[in-house]
């Protein structure tokens, strides 16, 4: 699969997102209609509370995987066991697993697409 954006683009769109809300913000501060980000208010905040946070948290619980795959806790074991997924990761002392939001996201598209 090739490599569509590097990080100088990333960086350079970020960065570009970045400069335009701090001019909405200076806008919305003026009390002028704001037209520099091209965002409303609802977009914001969906990207800020849900889109951001997924993206920088790369780890789902087994919790999560079980509600994003609608099984239960002996299916994750058998797809677990069968090599569907990888074996999740566990932290010191814990009894959680933890998951790669990558790996159980390639699993759903390569389920789909059958």
């Amino acid at each position: 699969m090739r490599k569509i954006f590097g990080y100088k683009m990333l960086g350079t769109l970020l960065q570009s997102l970045a400069n335009s809300c701090f001019r909405a913000d200076e806008q919305q501060r003026n009390g002028e209609k704001v037209t520099a980000c091209g965002m409303s208010d609802e977009d914001i905040e969906t990207l800020c509370q849900d889109i951001l946070p997924n993206m920088l948290n790369p780890m789902m619980s087994a919790e999560e995987v079980k509600d994003r795959l609608n099984v239960s806790d002996a299916t994750l074991n058998r797809m677990v066991k069968r090599g569907d997924i990888p074996n999740g990761e566990c932290k010191k002392r814990g009894h959680t697993r933890y998951w790669k939001k990558w790996d159980i996201l390639w699993f759903i598209r390569k389920k789909r697409s059958k």
